[in-house]
């Protein structure tokens, strides 16, 4: 989970408070989770990404520096809360960060396959036919 508030931008429609639940986001003008109008930002200018306990930004291709807390940065760095970060004429504001984890897709499957089956539910039938046809 990334949480950011934009507080400053020539975009005024993302000047707000986004929460992602994810690891990875992207911010850019045209591609990524978050699209802001900065003509000063390129197409993906950032990703944001927790790992572990830890909240990183990477600059994208072509992005010569952004500001931490007022501090030129140009490689990847490490994000606490309540860092201001300014990439273009946006600023944004870490809220809070943790890592997410997700089941696999299996484990996901097989948890609602147990459901079905503990409850005995109607749809084992169609579910049993189709995996004979899968094998």
């Amino acid at each position: 989970m990334i949480q950011i508030e934009i507080t400053q931008s020539p975009d005024l429609n993302v000047v707000s408070t986004f929460k992602y639940y994810q690891n990875q986001i992207y911010l850019g003008a045209s591609t990524g989770d978050l699209w802001i109008k900065d003509n000063e930002l390129s197409a993906s200018h950032v990703m944001l990404e927790v790992i572990g306990n830890e909240l990183l930004i990477h600059p994208q291709r072509g992005v010569e520096f952004y500001l931490i807390n007022g501090k030129r940065a140009s490689v990847i760095r490490k994000l606490k809360p309540n860092d201001q970060v300014l990439i273009g004429k946006t600023t944004f504001k870490v809220l809070g960060f943790e890592d997410t984890v997700r089941d696999s897709k299996k484990n996901i499957l097989d948890k609602k396959l147990s459901q079905l089956v503990d409850t005995n539910s109607p749809r084992l039938p169609v579910i049993e036919g189709l995996t004979r046809k899968m094998k």
